[in-house]
């Protein structure tokens, strides 16, 4: 039997350092996991699980075997910020790379700035890919996830409906096969979400 808890607990985490932490005295090193991810939102769902593991790959990609830099990341979701589930997505790769939006922290004598590294924007395709660049080097890649990817559970939508209506078998059985498709977002992330590295444009900030 799966279980979200157990998903969580198997997911190997995200560490990042944190040059703001470090300043402030902080542990540099901030290591986010799923459940993490999980609390931030709410909930654990396939959503979570894909903007968790789409961090990982992107922060792979950027950095290789160096230590990730959080708040040294811009990120940009193509898409409007209600469309889907697009903006959930969002909050939890912010949450994770330090990148946020007009709400985000200024910085301290300007370092450390948090503030717009996330955007949304309609007119870039594909429509739900989400680009990640390193603001030293100006590195990037552009990430998409394909929910068609994902296995089916063909019993979901029955057993969601009984548990609506408060049938207990039927809550046990949407229960896991929820958190068999969570899990299967976070063993095969590599085959559901796709990285591609872009041509380095701009100045490096």
């Amino acid at each position: 039997m799966s279980t979200l808890e157990q998903v969580a607990r198997e997911t190997k985490p995200i560490e990042l350092h944190d040059e703001l932490a470090e300043f402030l005295g902080f542990t540099p090193v901030l290591r986010y996991t799923l459940e993490d991810a999980g609390k931030f939102a709410g909930h654990l769902c396939p959503t979570v699980a894909t903007a968790f593991e789409m961090t990982r790959l992107a922060l792979r990609e950027l950095y290789g075997s160096a230590m990730p830099q959080r708040g040294q990341v811009a990120v940009t979701v193509a898409s409007q910020p209600d469309a889907f589930a697009n903006g959930p997505l969002a909050q939890v790769i912010g949450f994770i790379t330090g990148a946020a939006g007009v709400t985000g922290f200024k910085g301290i004598a300007g370092r450390y700035n948090r503030q717009n590294l996330l955007h949304f924007d309609a007119a870039l395709e594909p429509f739900g890919s989400v680009t990640f660049r390193r603001l030293d080097t100006g590195a990037a890649v552009r990430v998409l996830a394909f929910g068609e990817r994902i296995a089916p559970e063909p019993e979901m939508p029955s057993a969601m409906r009984g548990a609506l209506a408060g049938d207990a078998a039927a809550g046990a059985t949407f229960k896991e096969a929820w958190a068999r498709r969570v899990r299967d977002v976070v063993q095969r992330a590599d085959k559901i979400i796709q990285v591609e590295r872009l041509a380095q444009t701009g100045s490096p900030k």
